[in-house]
């Protein structure tokens, strides 16, 4: 009886288990613990992309990544960007990126696959900030786009190695 019973409570556990992991999705379970530095490396999807605050911790350059870290700044108001408006925001990530002075043929080779051409910024999520991180993370990507003018890109290409070390 006693067996029957752990049996049949093991197999709740695990069912409950199974069908719990498929309810969270894997964004929600992603977390970046990492203080970012210049030269890491991510491979993130488009909507990774465009989160508000990472989701994911880096990967080796090694493998195959789309982001690399060019610039790591201090956020330079007390304001936490979650309480700021998007324009102000952009405002800010701008100047402290710099990312058009620092990869200046970025604005002229949107159609190619070998120079950074796009760019994007994040900042420490809510929990984070409360714990006192105060930093902005610039990551240069290599975006593909249908034409020159098109904004923004609808992929973005992926390459092993570092890229950055051949920029400085």
């Amino acid at each position: 009886m006693f067996h029957i019973k752990l049996v049949e409570t093991s197999t709740i556990f695990l069912t409950v288990a199974f069908a719990s992991s498929l309810l969270t999705s894997p964004a929600a379970n992603a977390v970046y613990t990492v203080k970012p530095k210049i030269g890491q490396c991510f491979q993130y999807t488009m909507a990774q992309v465009s989160a508000a605050y990472p989701t994911k911790n880096p990967t080796s350059c090694s493998f195959s990544h789309n982001m690399e870290t060019f610039e790591v700044a201090t956020w330079p108001l007390s304001t936490n960007p979650a309480d700021m408006t998007d324009e102000d925001k952009s405002l800010i990530a701008g100047e402290s990126c710099d990312f058009w002075g620092t990869f200046p043929n970025a604005e002229n080779s949107r159609l190619s696959k070998t120079e950074f051409n796009y760019w994007a910024w994040y900042t420490p999520s809510r929990a984070a900030w409360a714990k006192g991180q105060r930093w902005i993370r610039c990551d240069a990507m290599i975006g593909k786009f249908t034409s020159a003018e098109s904004w923004p890109p609808f992929a973005h290409i992926s390459w092993k190695g570092t890229k950055l070390g051949n920029l400085y």
